[in-house]
């Protein structure tokens, strides 16, 4: 229905700016649709708490209504009752930012963070947070584990945008670094996303070889890189470990994954 295309279109680019906040030109701009229409539809948004306007900039932000979907959503579908043990155990070993995320409709999104409460440098990484398959290690260390048609529909329908000079473009460069994560169960995103900022992730499985959820650190690039050996030790035991607990309690029809 073209209302709820156009709803969607609206949400969607204010989920993609939810710091910033958009104004109506810009909306407009971004979904095609006239200045009067997107005006309308917010003012109708607003309402139902679905936007909010701030008064003093006069831009648009995703309203309360929607954490109170989004709480529910993830609290319903996502393990972060299960998992987030496993997270924490992981920030307080390494003493980095760990987040876990997990692969539903097509997209990554995170699902949990944990932040050790005397790390200085802070990450912005929030639940609900989509991950770009093509460079976050988050996503890639779950988007190798899928079907090859799931892999190939994917690459043909992303639009694999450049956020640093060291983000892979190339769809051939992508599939081959995602056949390496396949068999070395590890992915790394070094600058790919933020320039002096790597992170690196390793695949929850709920059945052999079988994940829609990572676990994942970041930090700053040369800490990352002079510790890399211990890091990659550390957060594939952990790693390990909540597999086993998946496999064990069955996660697999339980939390519908």
């Amino acid at each position: 229905m073209e209302w709820l295309n156009r709803f969607t279109d609206v949400m969607d680019c204010l989920s993609s700016n939810p710091n910033m906040g958009m104004g109506v030109s810009e909306l407009a701009r971004e979904t095609n649709l006239s200045k009067g229409t997107i005006h309308r539809m917010l003012t109708s948004m607003c309402e139902y708490q679905l936007v909010i306007q701030d008064n003093a900039s006069k831009q648009y932000y995703l309203g309360p209504k929607t954490m109170l979907w989004g709480s529910q959503f993830l609290r319903l579908q996502d393990p972060i009752k299960l998992l987030g043990r496993y997270g924490e155990k992981l920030s307080n070993e390494t003493n980095l930012y760990t987040f876990i995320s997990r692969f539903h409709g097509g997209d990554v999104y995170c699902v949990y963070t944990h932040q050790p409460s005397d790390l200085r440098n802070k990450y912005f990484v929030h639940v609900g947070q989509r991950m770009p398959i093509h460079s976050a290690a988050a996503a890639k260390v779950i988007v190798a584990y899928q079907e090859e048609a799931i892999i190939e529909k994917m690459l043909q329908e992303t639009n694999f945008e450049a956020a640093t000079p060291f983000t892979k473009t190339n769809p051939i460069q992508i599939k081959e670094e995602l056949q390496e994560i396949y068999h070395s169960q590890l992915a790394f995103c070094i600058e790919e996303l933020e320039m002096g900022v790597s992170a690196i992730s390793a695949p929850i499985f709920y059945d052999d070889k079988k994940t829609n959820v990572s676990i994942s650190i970041v930090g700053a690039s040369d800490y990352m890189e002079i510790h890399q050996e211990s890091l990659r030790k550390q957060i594939n035991e952990v790693a390990q470990d909540a597999s086993e607990y998946m496999k064990s309690m069955h996660l697999l029809s339980s939390i519908r994954l």
